[in-house]
């Protein structure tokens, strides 16, 4: 879990941020390269519809056979999916209901951890009518779940 979980998506998200923003890489913080999760995506891939054959079928006739195929694909997708979550081979990521872009929140977690910006001086430059709050919560909860450490 620790190798391929929330804290690596976490991690991976705070580096990119750091390029993002162009921090030099000697502010950026100092932690191993994430390991990024093996590819599940083949997985999950619908193998080839039933072919079309215009001569012999009609299109309803078509669409009826691709239906009772994809829906026999997704009963087993679903089953693939909740095998997979109970094996810890997939992990889910806790969502958030916060309505703050993703990349916002990861761009002030970058500033407070390599320039160690202030709350009151992020919520300033941010301009967009975000709280010092609010921005503490979302980069705290971050930090937080990246296991990182900000500086005071």
């Amino acid at each position: 879990m620790d190798k391929c979980g929330p804290k690596q998506w976490a991690r991976l998200r705070i580096l990119q941020a750091c390029e993002r923003l162009e921090i030099p890489v000697k502010l950026w913080p100092k932690i191993p390269f994430p390991n990024i999760p093996r590819p599940y995506y083949h997985m999950y891939r619908l193998p080839d519809a039933p072919p079309f054959h215009p001569l012999y079928e009609s299109e309803s006739e078509w669409r009826e056979r691709v239906d009772a195929f994809v829906n026999s694909q997704l009963v087993f997708f679903r089953n693939k999916l909740r095998a997979d979550l109970e094996s810890g081979f997939l992990t889910p990521i806790k969502q958030t209901r916060d309505t703050t872009p993703l990349e916002v929140r990861y761009n002030w977690v970058a500033k407070r951890i390599c320039y160690r910006t202030p709350f009151p001086e992020l919520a300033k430059a941010e301009g967009k009518g975000y709280t010092m709050e609010r921005i503490k919560r979302a980069v705290n909860l971050i930090i937080t779940e990246a296991g990182l450490r900000q500086g005071k």
